[in-house]
């Protein structure tokens, strides 16, 4: 089946550099982002998620502090 639909001029673009026409662009953008999700699919580590932000909360506390 098809259909008719209208996209902006980019979005064309962009589905075009994937394939040679704008349904294989899709799928084949689609096969690359259900790969990279299948790469991702480990559980999150809340602790080093929390580590990083406290980290990165210190780093702008003290850049704050050294520039006042």
């Amino acid at each position: 089946m098809s259909r008719v639909v209208r996209i902006a001029d980019d979005a064309y673009e962009c589905a075009i550099a994937y394939g040679p026409s704008l349904s294989e662009g899709i799928r084949v953008m689609d096969a690359l982002i259900q790969e990279l999700r299948s790469r991702n699919e480990s559980s999150f580590d809340e602790k080093a998620i929390e580590r990083m932000i406290r980290s990165a909360v210190r780093d702008e506390i003290e850049a704050a502090v050294y520039r006042g």
